[in-house]
């Protein structure tokens, strides 16, 4: 997922215009140029760039007035259409258009090679051509880097190394080597709020697959968010921070950190004070007690009472889907005997899970909070209501579940990761997954909205500036190359 940068910080400058005013060449630029770069930053502000219709791109013969050395299986051809770039510029192409891809894969890996549209300025054009008329222009280009600010991706191509030969995929969805990757492809959209960015705490008594299995969830996670809440959007990247203080600064810059109860219960001094300073800096920390639930206790007693439930769960489900249901007595009775026992289970599940959140009220109490029940926060409390409404913690899979919160720190007592992505071991409903998704977004909104507000409460930290947060003007000029004055040259 693309994140665009925000418009830079410049003010706007435009004609004063008194009677008797000589209107020259320099004065009407000036004036131009300030309804350009106040179409751009509003553009900016609230849009993002991409394709509106048609530049779609196809496997085609080499061009019949094509020299011999260049006549491959390396062309394509680009069909007309319109496309908006992040400052807000209008591409027009009129015509189909050919262009070879020319990259080569020089080692042994393959190459991602990028194919952008850009729109040029004629301003910025050397011709010398003097005419009253000038038509906006633009350029196609290949990139071995990702599309930057000013481009307009219209399909990347994974180069195999050896003879290229360019064709169409087999499988849209899933392109090979040398195939035309269209699935990046950008629409212009209005930008989102918030992108929120998490990160996963790098610390022991996690093991690989646990590891892969949580980051694979909070990725499911992100991925729905737009769908659900469009205001919102994650950053694909899941962040692997730890908490000494040489990496403080890093872990500063993710709204949410994702850590296990297990190793909340390794932590040591040092990373208890550099989780200290992330709170107060307006960072949020979600506990998660599923696969180590059992560590608080003594014995398996929580495991073993989740597979009794589970198992009562299965013969009630058995029993209604009897067509003898209404009418066998037997049936009934028994029915209502799993019914009562599944509900002394659920009690007790409910008695050891509250005294495990006393061992989570310890850990809160350190950082100076204290956790509070989902259904005994106020009404208006974010995480029962922004952006999805929450009476009480939700069940997944019929499994009764436990949210504290208190202050930055958020613990979710049962699997709620599990129900955000697909585990083929353990299939999830549809409804409890959507449950469980509104939930974490509920999560991720308040996670932002926390370090929103605290930030502004604060002084901006000190950053160096890069060439990326310059002030930006309408169409953004590159640096000039060797090809752009062939190409001007053309024009």
């Amino acid at each position: 997922m693309n994140h665009f940068l925000p418009p830079s910080l410049q003010q706007f400058e435009r004609l004063h215009v008194t009677d008797g005013l000589l209107i020259d060449a320099q004065r009407w630029q000036l004036a131009h140029h300030y309804h350009r770069q106040y179409h751009s930053t509003f553009y900016q502000s609230l849009y993002q760039p991409g394709i509106v219709f048609g530049l779609g791109v196809h496997v085609v013969p080499a061009p019949a007035d094509i020299g011999a050395k260049y006549r491959d299986e390396r062309w394509v051809e680009i069909q007309p259409g319109l496309a908006i770039d992040l400052f807000g510029n209008f591409i027009v192409v009129p015509e189909p258009m050919s262009y070879r891809i020319s990259s080569e894969a020089t080692s042994e890996a393959p190459l991602m090679v990028y194919l952008v549209v850009k729109f040029r300025d004629p301003e910025e054009l050397r011709t010398r051509q003097i005419t009253d008329r000038i038509v906006e222009t633009f350029r196609i280009d290949e990139k071995a880097s990702p599309p930057t600010e000013g481009d307009v991706e219209l399909c990347r191509i994974l180069l195999k190394v050896g003879l290229v030969k360019l064709e169409a995929p087999v499988n849209s969805f899933s392109p090979s080597y040398n195939q035309l990757d269209l699935r990046y492809r950008l629409q212009p959209q209005a930008r989102p709020q918030a992108i929120v960015q998490v990160a996963m705490y790098q610390g022991l008594a996690v093991d690989n697959d646990e590891h892969e299995r949580i980051v694979s969830n909070l990725s499911y996670l992100l991925q729905s968010t737009p769908g659900l809440y469009p205001a919102l959007q994650g950053n694909d990247h899941i962040g692997q921070v730890s908490l000494q203080s040489t990496e403080l600064q890093t872990l500063l810059e993710y709204d949410l950190l994702f850590m296990t109860d297990r190793q909340v219960q390794v932590l040591g001094e040092s990373e208890f004070e550099g989780l200290r300073q992330y709170l107060q800096a307006g960072g949020t920390v979600l506990v998660e007690a599923s696969a180590g639930l059992k560590h608080w206790l003594q014995g398996n007693a929580i495991k073993d009472l989740n597979k009794i439930y589970q198992d009562l769960e299965q013969a009630l489900n058995q029993i209604d889907s009897n067509p003898n249901i209404d009418t066998d007595t037997r049936l009934k009775q028994c029915r209502q005997d799993i019914v009562s026992e599944r509900e002394m289970i659920s009690t007790e599940l409910a008695r050891r899970k509250h005294s495990i959140a006393g061992r989570f009220q310890e850990f809160a109490q350190s950082m100076g909070t204290r956790l509070t029940p989902l259904e005994k926060l106020d009404r208006h409390d974010l995480l029962r209501t922004q952006p999805f409404l929450f009476a009480t913690a939700p069940r997944i899979n019929r499994k009764p579940m436990q949210i504290l919160r208190g202050g930055g720190i958020i613990v979710a007592l049962g699997n709620l990761s599990e129900a955000w992505g697909i585990n083929e071991k353990r299939l999830i409903s549809r409804e409890a997954m959507r449950t469980a998704q509104e939930l974490g977004i509920n999560i991720l909104h308040l996670a932002w909205r926390r370090r929103q507000l605290t930030r502004g409460q604060q002084p901006p930290p000190t950053v160096t500036t890069s060439r990326s947060s310059q002030p930006s003007q309408p169409s953004q000029p590159s640096e000039r190359s060797r090809r752009d004055d062939l190409f001007d040259k053309l024009m």
